[in-house]
């Protein structure tokens, strides 16, 4: 079975390809919940039910999945996160232990509404993923991609990062959660390499597609977009440091000039002053009037 748990290969649409489970095993502990990973969580849950309930008569996933041929169906993209295999529990449960175990800690660390844009992108990048390999393999259009992998393997990327004190238990053997984190999405890519190579794929390839999506976006998240928001919080900071100066050195040099005319009335007196020297000192005067004025107001 390899590192996690491979998905199967169906030709129905409510199979489709499902993201494998997390791991075998997470750290030990029973955290409490967020508000977000908890509604997540039963989500997640109500919608199995559905999926089971409605299986004989519309399967959900030929509505809410993924698909090459329903590609420009944006709602998708975010439905199929919730979806999960029907012919086995592990699906849905190794998943929603990833989410429970290490998603609470990082919604705790981020927040709720940033925790769950990052869950959700990390998912939707993995659905794009999955779409656009498939164009590019020839995949059959109608074959749906299921499951919250993508958004669980981003939180497992973003834990490896931000806290390496972690351990998880890999093939009943508890290890620092970066060292699986390695373990994991090397081997995803071996698989992706090695299918791509051989140009023999199956639903192992399909799915750590999506599931390095998932994680793909969890690394520009994590790493790339501090650092463009750096950039453009450091440039807009110069500009308006720039915009200060300008305005600073205009102020002197109107002050210096206010002064100067100052200085032509003490000696001359008014009666010396220019038409442009008058209108420079009723500018003056009215504008130190209003900002008086908006002194007596605070």
């Amino acid at each position: 079975m390899g590192i996690h748990d491979r998905p199967y290969w169906k030709d129905n649409q409510e199979s489709g390809f499902r993201g494998g489970g997390l791991m075998r095993g997470v750290t030990v502990g029973m955290p409490r919940p967020g508000q977000v990973v908890k509604y997540l969580l039963i989500i997640n849950i109500v919608a199995f039910i559905l999926q089971l309930i409605f299986l004989k008569i519309l399967p959900l996933s030929s509505i809410f999945g993924v698909t090459l041929e329903g590609w420009w169906q944006i709602w998708r993209y975010v439905t199929f996160q919730f979806l999960h295999s029907h012919q086995s529990l592990f699906h849905l449960g190794l998943n929603m232990l990833g989410l429970y175990m290490l998603g609470t800690p990082l919604e705790r660390q981020w927040g709720g509404k940033i925790f769950l844009r990052f869950y959700l992108t990390c998912g939707i990048t993995a659905g794009l993923s999955y779409v656009i390999m498939a164009g590019l393999m020839g995949l059959p259009p109608y074959v749906p991609l299921i499951g919250a992998s993508g958004g669980v393997y981003g939180i497992v990327l973003a834990c490896a990062v931000l806290f390496p004190q972690f351990r998880l238990i890999f093939f009943l053997f508890p290890v620092p959660i970066r060292l699986a984190a390695v373990i994991i999405f090397g081997g995803m890519i071996l698989v992706v390499l090695r299918s791509l190579s051989s140009g023999q794929v199956g639903p192992s390839f399909w799915s750590d597609v999506a599931h390095l999506g998932g994680a793909v976006a969890a690394a520009v998240w994590i790493w790339v977009l501090p650092r463009m928001l750096g950039t453009i919080s450091q440039t807009r900071s110069r500009i308006n440091q720039g915009a200060w100066d300008r305005k600073m050195k205009t102020r002197h040099a109107e002050q210096k000039e206010i002064d100067r005319i100052l200085e032509k009335i003490h000696i001359k007196g008014l009666n010396s002053l220019t038409y442009k020297e008058r209108e420079k000192l009723k500018r003056a005067t009215r504008k130190q009037g209003e900002q008086d004025r908006d002194l007596y107001k605070l």
